[in-house]
């Protein structure tokens, strides 16, 4: 972990430990698709600790994680900073039922599920603009991805998108769209490979919100992926 600038302590690291345990060991909903406990914390877990290349990260108070599925990037982010205010945001119940039985089970005080669609969170005024650090890992396309991080961020806020191989189409799409959002690509970053991760092609697009999001964004539910912005 030291090339992306981390040193694990033994007592985050069996955190950490115990929360692919969880992962693996669930069999109410289908959150991770693997029961391999290691390949768990490697490929899922660990890899969720790159967000922290994005240095405001290490200063953020609060977070929403898009799309959270089995909590990741969320939870590990969470495990690593302790006093951050955290909301995993996920619209499949069987998977917010996961996340909170996770939160309760790791004890992590500061930290809610939001049993929602995103849409409908960033029309909402008390989480609207709440949050100063918006992550979302493999959730979609990222035109989709901005228009459903940036209506969450306060102005100034930054969202960190985990993608893997990033085309030029789909940036130069979803540069268009983060534009119309009221935010810029503040910059891609190539994530260091890990030996202990793999060899998989992994970056962080930074979008930095820089005005208001127009009132009419994000549009209803459905639509955004549907209709993503950018496009032609």
């Amino acid at each position: 972990m030291t090339a992306w600038g981390m040193r694990l302590g033994s007592c985050r690291r069996e955190h950490l430990l115990e929360y692919a345990r969880l992962l693996a060991s669930y069999d109410r909903a289908n959150v991770i698709g693997t029961s391999d406990v290691d390949g768990i914390l490697l490929a899922h877990v660990l890899d969720s600790l790159s967000c922290f290349l994005h240095e405001p990260l290490l200063h953020a108070g609060r977070l929403a994680d898009v799309g959270s599925g089995g909590g990741l990037p969320g939870i590990p982010i969470k495990i690593m900073k302790p006093d951050l205010t955290a909301t995993l945001v996920e619209s499949t119940v069987k998977k917010a039922a996961f996340l909170q039985y996770a939160l309760d089970s790791l004890s992590l005080d500061g930290a809610e599920v939001a049993n929602s669609r995103v849409e409908d969170l960033g029309r909402a005024k008390a989480s609207r603009g709440a949050y100063d650090v918006v992550t979302s890992r493999a959730v979609a396309r990222l035109s989709v991805v901005a228009e459903y991080c940036v209506p969450l961020l306060e102005t100034g806020g930054w969202a960190i998108a985990m993608k893997g191989r990033l085309e030029q189409e789909e940036l130069s799409e979803g540069s268009r769209a983060v534009g119309t959002l009221g935010a810029r690509v503040a910059g891609i970053t190539k994530v260091p490979m890990l030996s202990e991760v793999g060899e998989k092609e992994r970056n962080l697009v930074i979008l930095e919100k820089i005005r208001e999001t127009p009132a009419h964004y994000p549009r209803r539910s459905g639509v955004v992926a549907k209709r993503p912005l950018g496009v032609g």
